[in-house]
């Protein structure tokens, strides 16, 4: 059994060749005219995930038994005492997140197909499916960070092509192009800040004989930066590797460009914002935890980071009425828990976090995708209503996603009570944000529930409900959404998640756990609390009660206009750098492109034109005609002639 499995982790690569196969396999096949059947598509797709999924299952029972990662490499590039290699790392952590990618990915692989089924894109669709997929499990294999980088572009590249795929309309060119100069910025930080570090470590690399970059000796590589560059620059080469993670994970500064990646179709919503795209951050921080570690303030700077963006982004869903940018505000706190997790040292809470927002979110997204295709891309909140006698499967997993991310007994429970007992005795204040967080969470959560799926029909088109395509992987979802959390939780004696994501990682600054039950009953009272609050205001079976207290929604919203001014105008954030842009950045870049027309392209071309004069002037000499020559020779003795007469008679 040992040797078969084995024989998986030796070849894991091809978990990530396969979805890559497919894709050359649909464009070709498009291009070429082989065949034209929507099926086979969605065949081909669906089959090279599920292969994946199997594949990443057996590499997950070979890490029960492994006492130690396994790496295989090849060397890619060797210039002077450099030497980059790529190759695939075999962990806990690699275990997990393939299992994961490749399990939510086939669920929506498979909605896909009937949501896009009469969409004309369907081919292109599937091969930017695959193309993605592709850049995601490579990113999940990879075992430097090297590797990683090259992996993270393509990530970029294939979200760019599916947020933008309806690229005929404005808006999605337009959000497909923010998401991709905002990822940009964050690359920038992270190129930066992997070079910084290898030229600080390179003779470490090159002494130890180790994989340069390899994850598996990055802190004793961190140790050896950390003394040769001094804590200030290390702080420094820290932050920007980190840049990365900002981007990717739609942290605060630079979150602005998640929401607007709704227009693209839904499935890629569910994917990029559940176990894909915007994990890598979080993977990422956790691959290079070593190297964060090793500074105190920077991974103050990350948990507060986080914090900011947990509290900025659940504050703003609060208000939203369009049904996709309330989840997509939910998923940027939700990372913001996960990244303020392991800034506090938590890492085992936040990757179970990881996992469990992964499958919930996935189905929140599905179904928001199944209630906009049944009401004939109705996405305004105000203009549903009573959709769960439509759609009653939609609205049951969508409560249960609702219960699952606001921590009241789901999965998230579990996963949010780590993280709250990781902060607990560590950060009191970052524990106060985040139980602030969970009360907005479930607030919003529930009103989204009761504005869609409760009280009466308030929109024009005649809902539908989805096909059993669509559906299917809801209920598959809804599965590990209830249990998953507390089978790892460790508290029914079963492996617990934290123990075997730990099993064999060195990092030292791990929170330990808060054994009492006062802080778990606390987070789920505070969640209790905010599910209630958004019933009173937005169940008609409270719509007498609401009257007679005269404490409604709209009194609320006037009374407290100010703050629903800055949620509404997403705490001016776009607006502040729209406005950077226009009357900074755009300005100076006029300037700049001005002074090289008119000042550089000037003197350069003023330099040509003399040059020219010069040439001209003299070519007017120099003929070849003898005739010519002897005129210039008569001229000048002429000339010197009557210069010698005039000052002979004016000396």
């Amino acid at each position: 059994m040992e040797q078969f499995l084995e024989f998986f982790v030796e070849n894991a690569g091809a978990i990530a060749a396969l979805p890559l196969w497919a894709f050359l396999i649909i464009v070709f096949g498009q291009n070429l005219g082989v065949y034209d059947n929507k099926k086979i598509t969605a065949w081909i797709t669906c089959t090279s995930t599920f292969i994946g999924l199997i594949w990443s299952v057996c590499i997950l029972f070979w890490t029960f038994g492994a006492e130690e990662p396994f790496s295989k490499n090849i060397t890619w590039l060797s210039a002077g005492n450099i030497e980059l290699s790529a190759g695939w790392l075999i962990d806990n952590l690699a275990a997990m997140m393939l299992l994961v990618v490749t399990g939510v990915s086939l669920l929506i692989q498979v909605y896909s197909h009937g949501y896009m089924e009469k969409d004309d894109g369907y081919h292109r669709f599937f091969s930017y499916l695959n193309l993605f997929n592709f850049s995601m499990l490579g990113l999940v294999l990879s075992s430097n960070l090297f590797q990683i980088y090259i992996f993270w572009e393509l990530v970029g590249v294939s979200s760019y092509l599916l947020i933008g795929f309806w690229f005929r309309r404005p808006s999605a060119a337009h959000a497909a192009t923010k998401a991709f100069i905002i990822n940009r910025i964050g690359d920038f930080g992270l190129l930066v800040g992997i070079i910084a570090f290898l030229f600080f470590s390179i003779n470490w690399w090159a002494a130890s004989g180790n994989i340069y970059l390899g994850f598996t000796s990055l802190q004793p590589a961190a140790e050896y930066v950390l003394t040769a560059a001094g804590p200030v620059v290390y702080c420094l080469i820290a932050l920007a590797i980190f840049c990365g993670p900002i981007a990717k994970s739609a942290q605060f500064p630079l979150h602005t460009w998640l929401p607007d990646a709704m227009e693209g179709p839904t499935p890629i919503s569910a994917l990029i914002h559940a176990a894909t795209m915007v994990a890598a951050g979080v993977f990422l921080i956790a691959r290079a935890y070593p190297i964060f570690e090793a500074s105190p303030c920077v991974m103050t700077t990350i948990a507060w980071i986080g914090a900011i963006t947990a509290f900025i982004t659940a504050t703003i869903a609060i208000t939203q009425y369009d049904l996709k940018k309330t989840l997509a505000y939910s998923t940027c706190s939700q990372l913001g828990y996960m990244v303020m997790a392991m800034g506090a040292g938590a890492y085992a809470a936040g990757l179970f976090h990881l996992m469990t927002h992964a499958f919930f979110k996935a189905m929140l997204f599905l179904c928001s995708g199944a209630v906009i295709h049944g009401l004939n891309d109705q996405q305004d909140m105000r203009y549903m209503g009573g959709l769960r006698k439509h759609m009653p499967v939609v609205a049951y997993t969508y409560l249960i996603g609702c219960f699952a991310i606001s921590g009241i007994l789901l999965s998230g429970f579990w996963s949010k009570e780590e993280i709250f007992a990781g902060l607990y005795g560590n950060n009191m204040t970052l524990l106060t944000i985040g139980l602030i967080v969970a009360f907005i969470t479930s607030f919003y959560m529930f009103r989204s529930y009761f504005l869609a799926f409760e009280n009466e029909y308030r929109g024009h088109a005649h809902p539908h409900d989805a096909p059993k395509v669509m559906t299917i992987p809801l209920i598959l979802l809804a599965i590990p959404s209830v249990f998953i959390g507390f089978l790892l939780s460790g508290k029914f004696h079963l492996p617990s998640f934290d123990k075997y994501i730990l099993s064999g990682h060195e990092a030292s600054a791990h929170a330990g756990h808060h054994e009492s039950l006062m802080l778990p009953v606390v987070s789920l009272l505070i969640a209790l609390a905010g599910l209630l609050t958004a019933a009173y205001l937005y169940h008609d079976r409270f719509k007498a009660l609401r009257e007679s207290v005269k404490i409604t929604a709209d009194n609320i919203i006037k009374t407290a206009k100010p703050f629903y001014s800055l949620t509404t105008n997403l705490w001016y954030i776009d607006k502040l750098y729209y406005c950077f842009i226009d009357n900074i950045f755009l300005p100076v870049c006029e300037f700049a492109a001005n002074f090289d027309k008119f000042v550089i392209d000037g003197i350069v071309n003023f330099i040509g034109v003399k040059t020219r004069f010069e040439g001209w002037f003299l070519r007017q000499f120099q003929t070849g005609q003898l005739q010519t020559y002897l005129a210039i020779l008569f001229s000048g003795l002429v000339g010197l002639t009557l210069i010698f007469v005039a000052l002979n008679l004016f000396m």
